[in-house]
């Protein structure tokens, strides 16, 4: 194989591994960063779609329950998603960040439940006013354990967890040693300067392209629509900052590409 060869191979491992450099580094600072991690739940849950499904998943418990609050079910979806923007509820919506956090990195499948006891005036005070006998087929203990998300609802990161410092630091590290490569392979500086610009800009696709792809595998196995929803609406809150990694690679990847075409112009007329 020529040093040609060689070099544009050394280029392609350089792609794979400054993606899954990247990867890594917004996996740590954007996931496994608890207070990042819950904050930027906190946000997709507070989003409108997610309170609606939060409030479908909560409904549904109730009608499962209680069968006759069939006949209210729209104005209850509607009830507990307003209820779940109220700034009263902050802290409900916290601590369910909180939980899905623990879940995600430890691999804890377990459902998160709130309590909502102190509540249970305001969700049912509706419903007392229109039709009392129903409230009251509501014991208090059932507002002690409301099911948010069920069990198995969230994905496993325990071994990414575990792992992803040696990830980290070990494909950067590799991708340095690897641009060296290419700089000693390849024949001339514009050559290699082209190279690594291909390889940046290779990375940074592949982390594009891979966002909706994750996304995909993520709700495949998702059977409830609601728990869908909250899903996606957090899936994208995290990956924003993968696609504008994404982004910022291209655009690096561009100006290289732009200094090695320079060089290999200037080259070409020494």
């Amino acid at each position: 194989m020529t040093r040609t060869m060689l070099s544009i191979a050394t280029a392609v491992l350089l792609a794979a591994l400054l993606y899954l450099g990247s990867f890594s580094w917004w996996l740590e600072s954007r996931v496994m960063e608890s207070e990042t991690f819950v904050d930027s739940t906190v946000v997709a849950l507070e989003l409108e779609t997610s309170r609606l499904a939060i409030g479908q998943l909560i409904t549904d418990q109730l009608v499962d329950e209680f069968p006759l609050f069939i006949i209210l079910e729209s104005n209850l979806v509607d009830m507990f998603a307003d209820l779940l923007g109220v700034d009263a509820l902050e802290d409900v919506v916290r601590f369910v960040g909180v939980e899905v956090h623990e879940r995600i990195v430890t691999g804890n499948q377990d459902a998160i439940v709130i309590d909502l006891l102190d509540y249970r005036d305001i969700v049912l005070g509706p419903v007392e006013a229109v039709a009392p006998r129903l409230a009251e087929l509501v014991p208090d203990e059932w507002f002690l354990s409301v099911e948010v998300l069920g069990e198995g609802a969230l994905p496993d990161l325990s071994l990414y967890e575990r792992w992803n410092d040696l990830l980290r630091f070990g494909s950067l590290a590799g991708a340095f040693v690897l641009a060296m490569v290419v700089f000693w392979l390849a024949k001339r500086r514009g050559m290699a300067f082209t190279l690594i610009g291909i390889a940046l800009m290779l990375a940074g696709v592949a982390s594009a392209v891979l966002v909706p792809a994750g996304r995909w595998l993520t709700l495949a196995r998702l059977e409830d629509p609601s728990v869908e929803t909250i899903v996606s609406n957090t899936y994208s809150q995290f990956t924003g900052a993968l696609v504008i990694t994404a982004l910022a690679l291209v655009l690096s990847g561009l100006a290289v590409l732009a200094v090695g075409v320079v060089l290999w112009s200037a080259e070409d007329r020494a």
